[in-house]
């Protein structure tokens, strides 16, 4: 009795903190982004979480669904050529309607590409998984890694990308005819400047 009265103080602390680090770690869940219908271009690049050197399998936490409940899932790397790098992000359809979406990883990037190793043109995403249903289908892109997602009413989809680069400086999701329209304009633009340059 007296040498647990005399490490109180010691099992108090230890206790504190394991019920500290507990609750720190439940705050860090995957936080959704709630989409509308009328969202044309979202910036999804802060809200995505990278876990690095995770192997070729690897597990995370969803987003609680609708339900409240948070699940686990586990995503095998595609790409035998696989880093270990891994992104995390969820999204929300609040809305009562079947919302089709492009999550789009452009690249290239000229703002801040690096001076001595810049990173121009490099393949950022190899595959994404969804919390459910199959795998996203890539879409023919020559700029951009570009994947369909159809999001159903109600639901909340937590997305695993297996990236194929260490950096992965920005991931837009985008209304697919307006993406359509953004780089058919920019694809004229660049035709104009070539045909002036040349």
């Amino acid at each position: 009795m007296t040498n647990f009265l005399r490490n109180g103080p010691l099992f108090a602390f230890l206790l504190a903190t394991m019920l500290t680090l507990c609750a720190a770690s439940s705050a860090f869940a995957v936080e959704p982004i709630k989409i509308a219908r009328d969202d044309v271009a979202l910036d999804l690049s802060r809200a995505v979480e990278i876990y690095r050197n995770q192997g070729e399998n690897f597990q995370v936490s969803t987003a609680p669904g609708p339900d409240g409940i948070v699940r686990r899932i586990e995503v095998e790397a595609n790409d035998a050529r696989s880093t270990g790098d891994w992104a995390v992000f969820a999204l929300a359809n609040t809305t009562d309607q079947q919302l089709d979406r492009l999550i789009v990883a452009p690249h290239f990037r000229l703002v801040n590409s690096g001076i001595f190793w810049p990173d121009l043109g490099s393949t950022r995403i190899a595959a994404i998984t969804p919390s459910e249903g199959f795998a996203l289908d890539r879409q023919t892109s020559p700029d951009a890694d570009v994947f369909r997602v159809t999001l159903n009413p109600g639901t909340v989809v937590t997305f695993v990308a297996e990236l194929a680069s260490p950096k992965l400086p920005q991931v837009y999701l985008w209304e697919p005819e307006s993406y359509k329209d953004s780089v058919n304009s920019y694809t004229l633009f660049r035709g104009i400047v070539i045909g002036i340059a040349g």
